[in-house]
């Protein structure tokens, strides 16, 4: 497709230090293989993205396992954040976080979380950063964080929304150059256009949360990615797609290894 760029996004894997780990029943090692195995059979990335939460234990352990696992698939450039179930310090030890320069695109990172604590936030100083970035670049930008820095209109998931999302937003649909922001947390779809940036989030690699909007629930829909086609002048394209053949066993009373 020319000069375009395909961007593969991952996000919420939830792993555990070795690859037996379960969440909810399901093991998240093999629910990330399955998606892997899925996404690489329609296409070869240019990048992927890895959108945080990315360990369940946030061990050093994890995330090399995470990172071993991606690169028997890929070889290319990798961008991750952290989520709240990550570390930022360990994480950013043994994670690639730098932003990607590619094909006239700059992809970069915000860091929304806060170790331990559920919610996201962002203070000046990294939102000050994140236009830095933006403002040197002359093309366009994909912006990459974890959590939702607007409502998705699911009431128990927006108590987690950015605290500093308006200042986030304001630089992120007030600049031309930023032409989405993707992000994971909510184990859903989201697609919203503000101004002239979309807002994407992405299915989790394992369970995804149910269509309640008003109390914590999960369903047994496939494991989730995102695939996005990024256009020489600034176009974003962007689907859904599904592990359809990994077999979904929930078992809610199964929240720990």
């Amino acid at each position: 497709m020319g000069d375009s760029l395909r961007v593969l996004q991952v996000t919420d894997t939830h792993l555990f230090p070795t690859m037996d780990g379960t969440l909810l029943g399901i093991n998240t090692f093999e629910s990330l293989r399955a998606v892997l195995d899925q996404a690489f059979l329609q296409d070869y990335p240019d990048v992927l993205i890895g959108s945080g939460d990315i360990a369940q234990f946030a061990e050093p352990a994890t995330y090399r396992l995470f990172l071993n696992l991606v690169r028997e698939y890929f070889v290319g450039p990798i961008l991750c954040v952290p989520g709240n179930h990550d570390i930022g310090a360990t994480f950013r030890q043994e994670l690639p976080t730098a932003s990607i320069d590619l094909n006239g695109w700059r992809i970069a990172g915000i860091d929304t979380h806060v170790d331990d604590e559920v919610g996201g936030r962002v203070d000046a100083s990294r939102v000050g950063e994140l236009m830095n970035e933006i403002g040197k670049h002359p093309g366009p930008v994909l912006v990459v964080g974890h959590h939702a820095p607007i409502e998705i209109g699911t009431a128990w998931l927006d108590v987690h929304c950015v605290e500093g999302g308006e200042e986030l937003v304001g630089v992120l649909v007030n600049d031309v150059r930023t032409r989405a922001y993707i992000f994971g947390h909510i184990h859903q779809e989201f697609d919203r256009t503000l101004g002239e940036t979309r807002f994407l989030a992405t299915p989790s690699t394992c369970f995804q949360f149910g269509s309640d909007p008003k109390r914590f629930s999960v369903e047994t829909t496939s494991p989730g990615f995102r695939w996005l086609t990024l256009g020489s002048k600034g176009s974003v394209e962007t689907k859904v797609g599904r592990a359809d053949r990994f077999e979904m066993s929930l078992n809610l009373k199964d929240t720990k290894h």
